[in-house]
Order: structure tokens, then sequence, then C-alpha cells
């Protein structure tokens, strides 16, 4: 997608720091803003404009997977 508004900049930074807040607090996964992607299942590549993965998912990939677009994690 393009880039958007001033206002959705302003939501999705608010929604990343509050998500990362939470995150700070339970230290349970990684949080991620819309620069990085992940490959879905079936080769689709999605960059979210927030998202969260489990800590243990995320330690089960190498360092040359962290390293690029993260593969689809369960």
């Amino acid at each position: 997608m393009s880039p958007t508004g001033a206002n959705t900049a302003e939501r999705n930074s608010d929604l990343n720091f509050q998500l990362r807040a939470w995150n700070r607090k339970n230290k349970l996964g990684k949080v991620f803003d819309s620069n990085g992607c992940f490959t879905l299942p079936n080769g689709a590549v999605l960059s979210p404009d927030a998202s969260w993965v489990k800590l243990e998912s995320w330690d089960s990939l190498t360092l040359e997977e962290q390293d690029k677009f993260a593969p689809y994690m369960s």
C-alpha cells in the first residue's frame, strides 16, 4: 500500500507504542512495525502496521530467517 496520511500514521504509532509497552511489561514476545514483513504459507508477504510474535516462535528461527522477511509462525 502507498503511505497513509498523518492521522493514520499517528494512530499506527500509538498502536505500536501500546503493544510495545505491554510487551515490555510482560516480556512474552517481539513487537514489529510495518517495516517488518512476514511470509505466509501461501507465499503472500504482508507488513502489518503493528505485529507481535511469541518469543518461543521468534527464538525458533535461525539468525538468517530473523534477518529477512520472517516466515509464518504459528
